[in-house]
């Protein structure tokens, strides 16, 4: 049975627990511009597209504050297709400017699973862009609306009555709260539950599904480019286990690698080589066999840490990061009972 304390962290989110951590060791994010929820005035650090049509933009992960996943954008004769939508609005302004540098509108929508780092940016971009097709998995939003993120919801009302939370962490909580109350925003027009190839505007891509971070996990491959996009079955600097269901999740990083892509863009980090998936999966499959066994959790985040150190971008500070979220996902979630009940049987 879970204390007080712990129930919290798994609705409000361990990343952002472990964030808070290490609050002193970085600077802290953009401040947001003073927009409304259809952007603004343009900001200037949105990203070009390369020669084979794909863009990225990199999801951030300051102390203090939730994370913004990575999004990816291909060019496509119908539109900008649209790979993640992050939290921020200061994330989500540059799928907007992206758009609009273009001259293009946001054609396609599709979210690797429902974490709302994930999926937040949907709603303004449905708005700026009602025409866009949404493509996700239905039954696991809406499961997760009902569920997982409804008591998020009512355990963030609670904490909001603590009159010692910063600004930095009301304000994140006031966010997700705000984009669980337009919940039916985030349900897709276009459900995936099974593996499929769908063109949009011209370009073929390469549906896959999986339940391994989540119940409704997608992710994509775009043989033109060969860049697979594996939503949070790929996370720096740590595996981002909120939801997981580990077997699934092994078992999708095989899939991935039977996949003949050359660039990989995951939930969370830098880009990726094929060496640097096989390398995460043989630490993420090591950090979940040290969980099951009786090690103590500083020493299976400690190995952690030290086999994912050459997929890291800023040694000291994601190894601080990929210490902490290792060893509290190892005592918090996966010893006890943290692993989704689907996972079980």
């Amino acid at each position: 049975m879970l204390d007080a304390r712990e129930s919290q962290l798994k609705a409000w989110g361990l990343i952002l627990f472990v964030s808070v951590m290490f609050a002193g060791c970085a600077s802290g994010p953009p401040s947001a511009p003073t927009l409304d929820r259809l952007g603004g005035s343009p900001l200037p650090d949105f990203e070009n597209f390369d020669r084979a049509g794909v863009d990225v933009i990199q999801g951030g992960f300051p102390p203090g504050r939730q994370p913004d996943g990575n999004t990816v954008i291909l060019a496509s004769s119908d539109g900008l297709i649209v790979f993640d939508t992050g939290r921020h609005l200061f994330h989500t302004q540059k799928i907007i400017d992206n758009a609009r540098k273009a001259g293009q509108p946001v054609a396609a929508i599709i979210n690797s699973h429902w974490h709302l780092d994930h999926i937040s940016g949907n709603i303004p971009l449905r708005e700026l862009f009602p025409g866009a097709a949404i493509y996700s998995n239905g039954a696991a939003v809406e499961n997760a609306l009902r569920t997982f993120l409804a008591r998020g919801r009512e355990s963030n009302a609670k904490m909001l009555e603590d009159p010692t939370l910063t600004p930095e962490i009301i304000d994140e909580i006031s966010i997700d709260a705000a984009t669980v109350e337009q919940g039916e925003l985030l349900e897709p027009t276009v459900s995936i539950e099974r593996a499929q190839a769908i063109t949009i505007g011209g370009r073929r891509l390469e549906f896959h599904t999986a339940a391994g971070a989540s119940d409704g996990d997608i992710w994509v491959f775009d043989p033109a480019s060969g860049v697979v996009m594996t939503g949070d079955l790929v996370t720096l600097p740590a595996p981002f286990l909120d939801t997981p269901c580990p077997k699934a999740w092994s078992a999708a990083l095989e899939e991935i690698l039977a996949t003949p892509f050359q660039r990989a863009i995951p939930g969370h980090g830098r880009e990726m080589t094929r060496a640097d998936i096989v390398l995460y999966r043989d630490a993420f499959n090591a950090l979940i066999a040290c969980a099951q066994g009786a090690a103590e959790p500083l020493a299976c985040a400690d190995a952690w840490t030290a086999a994912a150190a050459p997929l890291q971008e800023n040694a000291e500070l994601d190894n601080r990061y990929a210490r902490g979220m290792s060893r509290n996902y190892v005592e918090n979630v996966l010893r006890k009972d943290g692993v989704r009940e689907d996972c079980l049987a």
